[in-house]
This record gives structure tokens, C-alpha cells and sequence, in this order.
């Protein structure tokens, strides 16, 4: 397996002012973790919405499931300014293997934690999403069978697509959709809040 490299310039790259408005897309409008408030994690992430030693501890457990990492890292939110929870993950995960942040790679990490940091990539930086994406499909490699990852990825893909074709914003979540390889690991009512929003791109397909 080829090594990603986790330069923590990924996580600092500055916003470029823009004139279409980013409160509506892919990464900012699909709140999926309402579906996960009966989680105290969850909870917490919502309410603090910055990366903490116990919220990256959550993430690095390997007793903890996928969805509801997922659910903490969509629970931790966006913000139009940026946020720096990747690179506080970064950090954390640096202390974990006792290596620095330069000598920091995938090949030290486990699936789950190239997929919460690649996701919070994406959310830290919404403007950026291209960013996330070799993390993300590095973790879906290594985690062939999950709709919790392929979704998100789905959702950061689309995120690129949304700026130029929204036809292809929800194509890319469809395919996910419509693959019945994949562990339904993702609560219902999650998907359906995915769906829901996603679904109305659906009507620039011609």
C-alpha cells in the first residue's frame, strides 16, 4: 500500500474569498449526525465543536464503530472561517506513535483514523475538499465494505463536483446509494437526512 504523507499545511490552507455562497452543499448542509444525539460523544462534539484529547481519543478507538465517528466528525461542524480540528487530530495522533508530525504517514495508522482524519479535512476546510480526498479513498480501500465511509467520501467528491456540475453532485452519491456490496453500517435516519438534502440535484439531470 502507497503512504500518505500528513503535512499539516493541508490542514492551514488559507480561504479564498468567494461569491457563491457555501451554507448550502454537500459537506455543510448534510447534518447527519442528528440522527447520533442519544451519543454522549456526539453531544459533546456539537456543543464544544473543537478537537479535545477525549473526542480524539473516541476517534482512535478501535471499540468505537465507524458511524458514530462519522457522526462525532459531522457533530464537530464547519465554519465559514475554518476550522483546525484535523490538525489538533494530527497532533494527538503524533503523541499517540510518539513520532513528529513531519514523520507522520498512513502507514502508522489504523483505517478508522485515515478516515476521521481525512474527514475532518473535509470539514475543517470545506472551501478545499480536494484536499481530504487521498486520505478518504485510502480509508475506503481499507474499509471496502463500509456505506459509512463510501458515503462520505461520496459526499466530499460531490462537494468538488457541486462547484461545477450539481448533476454530478448527486451521481456521485447515487452510485453509493445503489451498491448493494456495502455494510449498511450507517443508521437509517442518517442516510435518509443525506438523502434528503442531496436528493435535490437530482432535478439538474437531464
Amino acid at each position: 500500500m502507497k503512504k500518505t504523507f500528513i503535512p499539516v499545511f493541508i490542514v492551514n490552507v488559507l480561504f479564498l474569498c468567494s461569491s457563491v455562497s457555501y451554507a448550502d452543499s454537500p459537506i455543510t448542509a448534510t447534518d447527519f449526525y442528528e440522527a447520533y444525539r442519544d451519543v454522549k460523544m456526539v453531544q459533546r462534539a456539537h456543543l464544544e465543536g473543537v478537537m479535545g484529547v477525549e473526542i480524539a481519543e473516541f476517534l482512535s478507538s478501535p471499540e468505537n464503530p465507524i458511524d458514530v465517528k462519522a457522526a462525532v466528525i459531522n457533530a464537530l461542524s464547519w465554519r465559514f472561517e475554518g476550522k483546525n480540528n484535523a490538525e489538533l487530530y494530527t497532533y494527538y495522533l503524533g503523541l499517540l506513535y510518539h513520532l513528529s508530525i513531519t514523520e507522520l504517514d498512513t502507514d502508522f495508522l489504523s483505517a478508522d483514523e485515515i478516515f476521521c482524519l481525512g474527514y475532518l479535512i473535509a470539514m475543517d476546510n470545506y472551501f478545499h475538499p480536494e484536499n481530504a480526498i487521498s486520505l478518504l479513498e485510502e480509508a475506503d480501500k481499507l474499509i471496502r465494505d463500509s456505506f459509512t465511509v463510501s458515503i462520505v467520501l461520496a459526499l466530499t467528491k460531490a462537494q468538488i463536483a457541486f462547484e461545477k456540475d450539481w448533476c454530478e453532485a448527486w451521481k456521485t452519491i447515487e452510485r453509493v446509494l445503489k451498491n448493494t456490496d456495502l455494510n449498511q453500517d450507517l443508521r437509517q435516519e442518517a442516510k435518509k437526512i443525506i438523502v434528503d438534502y442531496m436528493i435535490l440535484y437530482r432535478e439538474y439531470c437531464k
